[in-house]
């Protein structure tokens, strides 16, 4: 029991605080599968069971561990998270390529903008449009309509996400953007203060072209069962317990060149700078 025979410790809490293998159990209809996974997260603190703990899956209640950090007035925001699950158009498998096909506007300007930027959201996952007030074309479940924390009447924030990723697609750049100065507003459910204003750098791991053309020929193609889906790995039920030390590794290569190339920012085809790089964000310029 932990507290007296065992030590609860702070990476035992992070390694049980998600029912992922739980929750995606069901994505296969295994949901008896899913039920006996989640029973055996129960955690007991005492000899008589009668204090117990169970964790649930955290991206139902908040998809990006978002609001806490606005919560605790946390000025500049990294998230590393793929928001591209929204059935029937898209999840987890979906590649930005095929968004940007769907959706390739980089410019207000364009004539087709509106239709462009409608398409792109029925890509993009509610629980992360929720944050900027837009809930979704279809019912709204999990929290998303308890979660609106920033002020985007006319959710402009996010169209200037799609001309952003769009651009950085187009040159072969990895899909990272900031959104600044996001105005917080009240949230009395999460007990979130208004009047203060966040920086909100979102990752979206892709394959850019200026990484992959850096692969050896050989491998670049990308045509081994091994790497055919890197970055958008499998996820149902049981997949994400099967992932190779390979593919591992791949995704954090990825990671890693994500960042180094776009320390000092990145430009769009036009010259136009997108992000600024993380060397602003963390001080260094």
């Amino acid at each position: 029991k932990y507290g007296r025979k065992r030590r609860f410790s702070v990476e035992f809490l992070a390694g049980m605080s998600t029912n992922f293998v739980g929750s995606a159990g069901v994505n296969k209809g295994k949901s008896t599968l899913a039920l006996f996974l989640t029973g055996l997260r129960k955690i007991s603190f005492n000899d008589d069971l009668s204090s117990t703990q169970r964790f649930a899956d955290g991206g139902s209640n908040d998809l990006m561990g978002l609001i806490p950090l606005v919560d605790r007035g946390t000025k500049n925001i990294i998230s590393v998270y793929n928001f591209n699950q929204n059935p029937p158009s898209s999840n987890f498998t979906t590649t930005y390529a095929d968004i940007y096909k769907a959706a390739p506007c980089t410019s207000m300007d364009d004539p087709d903008f509106d239709k462009h930027f409608k398409t792109w959201l029925t890509y993009i996952n509610p629980r992360f449009t929720c944050f900027f007030g837009f809930f979704g074309h279809g019912p709204i479940n999990h929290a998303n309509i308890i979660n609106h924390i920033f002020n985007d009447p006319n959710i402009d924030h996010l169209k200037e996400l799609m001309m952003k990723y769009n651009s950085l697609f187009e040159a072969g750049e990895p899909l990272i953007a900031t959104l600044n100065d996001l105005e917080v507003i009240d949230n009395p459910f999460w007990g979130v203060k208004g009047g203060k204003t966040v920086n909100l750098t979102l990752m979206w791991f892709n394959l850019p072209e200026k990484f992959s053309s850096q692969i050896p020929k050989d491998a670049a193609e990308f045509t081994s069962e091994e790497f055919k889906n890197v970055p958008e790995l499998l996820v149902d039920g049981t997949d994400a317990l099967k992932y190779s030390q390979p593919q591992v590794n791949m995704m954090g290569y990825l990671g890693s060149w994500m960042v180094d190339h776009s320390w000092d920012g990145l430009k769009g085809l036009d010259g136009e700078v997108l992000f600024e790089g993380f060397a602003k964000i963390f001080g260094e310029k």
